[in-house]
């Protein structure tokens, strides 16, 4: 046996040494590549270009067709969750928990549900209607009700009148992003489905609902990335975002509302609402610890207190989860607070995605939020035993989250206190191996027959879940090279964890992909990833109407702050026509904060690969380019991507953790129309910080008090004013849920830090007031 073993581990080491030696012979030829150079192209005489019609195997699509794949990305940026409806609901309990009200002698709990569909239903001002068409009755942000006092986990107060940021089209019972599946009458006896028939009859009932009327929901794109507020004053801009249901009198139309990030979603109270927000515990964190010892010691409690003190820790995962304010979100699961603002996804010829850069291909990055973004059990595959291991290779990192928990028992952590667990405790065993992958095959809990099964990151696939007979059956294992020409390039990341979306076969048959195969020479697996792939970079940015700009315009400030914007170098970055040059900029260089860079580290500097960033594609990678990385010099330094500057007048806050934001305080007697004053107005006058902002808010919901984007985009340029806003965000002024202390936005590792490319100027003087100007024109057509 041990002579056996000793040949083993000499093969292992020969084969090691044989890669690593083609990796550094890889590494010295690989070719290199700089942004495209656009010249003297003037962004206020000619429109950006549009996206050239795609084509397959040497076989262009006719733009009718190509047309009709831009609207049908649509409906499933909407409405698509690949299944993710069992995890919501059987899992996770989506809307399905409850609060606890006092009534004077003891508590009892109400359903959440119960207050969401009556808000739901309150939308037009008439009770009863909600599975009618709801009078049509919309909103930009649907406020929930809830009696006074009211409590979630008897210790988080909840507002009486809390502003949730979702969106409802006229006529929907449900909100943007979170999509119903009525059950069969088969499972209308589960007593954890979504039944709004309960509350249908009497005086604030919501009116008949039709067929079973008992619910799965699942989660879409469209949650995070549409707004029907277009241009973030507080005021609901559409009725609707559907492309054949224009607002009358509106200056806006459906598609301006597609891609823009929700500003105003409170994610953190739409999931604590949820009945095992257990489930969560990896996006969570306990407040103001941010070090990878931390996230380790989160593992370990939750680990040593989920199955005995389960109520402990709900707590304390809900704690981690509400300190997390309005419009930003935490997509690295990684037992830290990592936060984003929630981005824009204007594509178009604006890659690599993530603000780390770390996906080329937008179907690799439409994946990635498919498969571990909507779908949180498929991240069993960065546990310990499975792609874990992979750690051992970088011998010197330091261990994070994962490091404590194997596959198992991540599993069993999601189960324990589910909802159809604690209907039929038989199906604990039965969802945690389904979450595994050993009973089935496909790990995570997305529909089977829409999964393919790819190599990704080493040991995210074990050899039991591999080798399953299913998957042979099914036909499900796949390589790289089989998802575009740069797939091989693209290696791990075409499934990073093992799993990536494809085409179901009831689409297939729905749309004739087969057909389509054979036309136009695509791959089918790739119809609906592809297709929302190509909506987000058909779409473009909404037009900026307002009369700050207009004024402005009229004084010929755009044209001068053009000229300015190119001599004081902005344009070395922001290039182009779509403002970026598409590169990386390292950490040293952009010194904003690094907690996201460096919790997708590994990606960046490993598993990315090398890219032409005038085409996006990846020109090398794959197996030898990971190993050319790991010993040669060609590792990408941790970062940043430089993101468009398209739709800035409308995503304040900036920087990626949404961290400079100003705005005027409620009582300041407002500037008009006339950038320069507004600009010029003294700090006594202002509020700097988003965490004073939306504290504001929080009190005067009202209000809908919102960052500023002319004043805040002066705060990201001139160093004074960054001052002012890097100390507020300093100060201890967000109330940890719970508990008499309060912490600042930067121990959530909001800083509103870095990009220090200063202009020499004082507010509202000669230089910074014509570029804002020209700033905040950037939107479809700066020209205009």
């Amino acid at each position: 046996m041990q002579s056996r073993n000793a040949q083993k581990r000499i093969q292992h080491e020969v084969f090691f040494v044989i890669a690593t030696l083609i990796a550094f012979a890889l590494n010295a030829c690989n070719p290199k590549y700089g942004p495209r150079e656009w010249g003297e192209f003037n962004v206020l005489t000619t429109k950006a270009p549009r996206p050239q019609l795609p084509v397959y195997k040497q076989k262009p699509i006719p733009y009718e067709e190509y047309l009709k794949w831009v609207y049908w990305g649509e409906q499933w940026f909407r409405g698509e969750t690949f299944g993710n409806e069992r995890v919501w609901t059987d899992i996770v309990g989506l809307l399905n928990g409850t609060i606890d009200i006092h009534d004077g002698a003891d508590w009892k709990s109400e359903p959440i549900f119960k207050y969401f569909v009556q808000a739901m239903d309150a939308l037009d001002g008439v009770r009863g209607n909600l599975y009618s068409g709801n009078g049509g009755g919309y909103t930009h942000n649907l406020v929930i009700t809830f009696p006074p006092g009211a409590l979630l986990d008897k210790t988080f107060p909840i507002p009486e009148r809390l502003h949730t940021g979702l969106d409802v089209e006229a006529g929907s019972a449900w909100p943007l992003g979170i999509v119903p599946f009525e059950v069969g009458q088969e499972e209308a006896h589960l007593p954890y489905l979504l039944d709004p028939k309960k509350y249908a009859p009497g005086p604030e009932g919501v009116g008949e609902v039709p067929g079973v009327g008992k619910f799965r929901a699942g989660l879409a794109c469209a949650l995070c990335h549409y707004s029907l507020d277009i241009d973030w004053d507080g005021k609901t801009d559409l009725r609707s975002a559907k492309p054949n249901e224009p607002t009358p009198g509106s200056l806006y139309q459906p598609r301006h509302a597609w891609a823009i990030g929700n500003q105003d979603l409170a994610l953190s109270w739409i999931f604590a609402f949820s009945s095992n927000t257990l489930a969560g515990f990896e996006n969570s964190a306990q407040p103001g610890k941010n070090k990878l010892e931390d996230a380790r010691a989160w593992a370990k409690l939750v680990l040593d207190n989920y199955e005995k003190n389960p109520e402990y820790v709900k707590r304390e995962v809900d704690r981690g989860l509400l300190i997390f304010p309005r419009g930003y979100a935490d997509d690295t699961p990684d037992g830290l607070h990592n936060p984003l603002q929630f981005p824009s996804l204007f594509t178009h010829m604006n890659w690599p995605f993530n603000y780390d850069g770390v996906m080329l291909n937008p179907s690799d990055r439409n994946n990635n939020v498919w498969t571990t973004g909507i779908d949180p059990t498929e991240l069993v595959a960065l546990c310990n035993n499975r792609g874990g291991k992979t750690a051992k290779i970088m011998f010197w990192a330091e261990k994070g989250m994962y490091a404590e928990i194997s596959a198992e028992q991540y599993a069993d952590i999601f189960v324990a206190n589910a909802p159809a667990v604690r209907h039929d405790p038989a199906q604990r065993e039965k969802l945690r191996r389904d979450i595994l992958g050993v009973s089935d095959g496909v790990p995570g809990m997305l529909r089977n027959d829409g999964m393919a099964l790819i190599s990704g990151v080493p040991g995210a696939l074990p050899k039991e879940v591999r080798n399953h007979p299913d998957n042979k059956k099914f036909d499900r294992m796949h390589e790289p090279k089989d998802f575009g020409s740069d797939g091989k390039n693209r290696g791990a990341l075409v499934g990073m964890l093992g799993t990536r979306v494809i085409t179901t076969d009831a689409v297939r048959a729905q749309y004739g992909v087969d057909e389509l195969e054979k036309k136009y020479g695509l791959n089918g697996d790739e119809f609906v990833t592809e297709s929302v792939s190509l909506m987000l970079d058909w779409v473009e940015p909404p037009p900026n109407l307002s009369p700050l700009l207009e004024n402005a315009r009229k004084a010929g400030l755009v044209e001068k702050g053009h000229a300015i914007f190119k001599s004081q170098g902005c344009v070395q970055c922001h290039a182009g026509p779509i403002f970026t040059n598409n590169l990386i900029v390292p950490l040293k260089k952009i010194g904003t904060n690094s907690t996201r860079a460096e919790a997708t580290a590994p990606l960046q500097t490993f598993l990315a690969p090398k890219y032409n960033p005038a085409t996006g594609q990846a020109v090398s990678g794959g197996f030898f380019g990971f190993f050319a990385k790991l010993f040669g010099k060609s590792k990408q330094q941790p970062g940043y991507k430089v993101v468009t500057l398209r739709y800035v007048w409308g995503s304040a806050p900036y920087l990626h953790e949404g961290g400079v934001g100003v705005t005027l305080r409620a009582e300041a007697q407002a500037s008009g129309d006339d950038l320069q004053a507004l600009l010029a107005r003294p700090v006594a006058d202002k509020i700097y910080g988003m965490g004073q902002i939306l504290n504001y808010r929080e009190a005067h919901p009202d209000s809908y008090l919102r960052p500023n984007a002319a004043l805040s985009l002066q705060a990201l340029l001139l160093k004074d004013e960054r001052a002012h806003v890097i100390a507020a965000n300093g100060e201890a002024i967000l109330a940890v849920p719970g508990e008499n202390q309060r912490l600042a936005m930067s121990a959530l590792q909001i800083e509103g830090i870095g990009h220090e490319f200063w202009i020499p100027d004082q507010p509202g003087g000669e230089i910074i007031t014509p570029l804002i100007a020209f700033l905040l024109a950037l939107d479809d057509e700066p020209g205009k």
